[in-house]
């Protein structure tokens, strides 16, 4: 391979690995914003907002060990399937650990956030479903590697005849089953998940065909221009 072509890919390579890193992080900030509304987080992170509850450890210390768990999870399907994990992928790791941080380093930036009602819960709960929709979509974008939790809908996607979508959805509300009766049980009540939670599993997937709509016409734009 010419010299040239090797460091474009290498360049390449750099800019989807940033672009996914920002989406991660945009991500990350959306959720500490919904976690600070104090009505349920997204389904995802759901179960660590839980157990952080019950548990002395931080809601990104406790992603990073929920991702780890996926991440597992992921081998051992590919293993029972006889498919092929690509090598690569074993970047989810890094990507776990790095999203963890960015959750608690955006719980540290937003303790501005502090609705004083019922409406004003809402107007954050809305906000942080709009930025967790974008940064899913930035981090989308590249196809460089996924978040653990997204990378095992997407290997059973692969390993088994039941579209994304839909194993996304049985995924997403199997989280927010647990993480109920989790609440439930050790905390006596509701915690981390609530009607926001109900919203943002509808409402993130909406907002991003918006976003890609929106991306999608900005592009037809230019070139007419």
């Amino acid at each position: 391979m010419p010299a040239h072509m090797s460091s474009r890919n290498v360049v390449h390579t750099i800019r989807r690995a940033v672009l996914f890193t920002l989406g991660m992080f945009i991500m990350a900030f959306g959720i500490a914003i919904s976690i600070r509304a104090n009505l349920g987080t997204g389904p995802v992170i759901s179960l660590p907002t839980v157990l952080s509850f019950a548990l002395p450890l931080s809601v990104g210390t406790l992603s990073i060990i929920f991702n780890l768990v996926m991440m597992a999870l992921s081998l051992l399907i590919s293993l029972i399937a006889r498919k092929r994990f690509p090598l690569f992928q074993l970047m989810q790791i890094p990507a776990a650990v790095l999203f963890g941080f960015f959750i608690d380093f955006s719980m540290s930036l937003t303790t501005w956030v502090a609705p004083g009602n019922y409406l004003m819960q809402w107007v954050y709960v809305v906000i942080s479903v709009v930025i967790i929709a974008l940064g899913v979509h930035i981090e989308m974008k590249p196809r460089f590697t996924y978040i653990p939790a997204d990378g095992v809908v997407a290997l059973l996607a692969m390993v088994t005849p039941v579209r994304v979508s839909t194993l996304k959805m049985i995924f997403d509300w199997s989280l927010v089953i647990i993480s109920t009766v989790l609440s439930l049980v050790l905390l006596g009540g509701l915690e981390g998940v609530r009607e926001g939670t109900v919203f943002a599993a509808f409402g993130v997937g909406f907002t991003m065909k918006i976003i890609a709509n929106i991306e999608q016409q900005f592009r037809v734009d230019r070139r007419y221009d």
